[in-house]
């Protein structure tokens, strides 16, 4: 009884262990994301003479930060992806192999 106790509360740790990484990185990620998303949307509400300065042709500021929040979309997310490998991955391995009990982790 006490053995499965231990490898219990090993599986909470690790767990806990995963969540905090996470929220570590996700938490900021998530705030720059909100703020260029809600900035933009902000921006076109209230700041149309900025969002219409041209940039080149029919190109214009509103345009730009329109493809930069695309851009911006897909660095978090290939950001997100190398994190999830080298660091989500080994700790979730290592929590899945606390709670089985099996004792074999990355």
């Amino acid at each position: 009884m006490a053995a499965n106790a231990k490898s219990i509360e090993a599986a909470h740790a690790s767990i806990r262990a995963l969540i905090a990484e996470k929220l570590k990185y996700l938490v900021p990620m998530t705030i720059i994301f909100m703020v260029g998303y809600i900035g933009l949307t902000v921006l076109a509400g209230f700041g149309k003479s900025i969002m219409g300065i041209k940039v080149a042709g029919a190109f214009n500021v509103g345009y730009l930060l329109i493809a930069l929040n695309y851009v911006l979309s897909w660095v978090l997310a290939f950001i997100y992806v190398r994190i999830a490998n080298n660091v989500f991955d080994p700790l979730a391995a290592k929590a899945a192999a606390d709670i089985t009990g099996t004792g074999v982790s990355r």
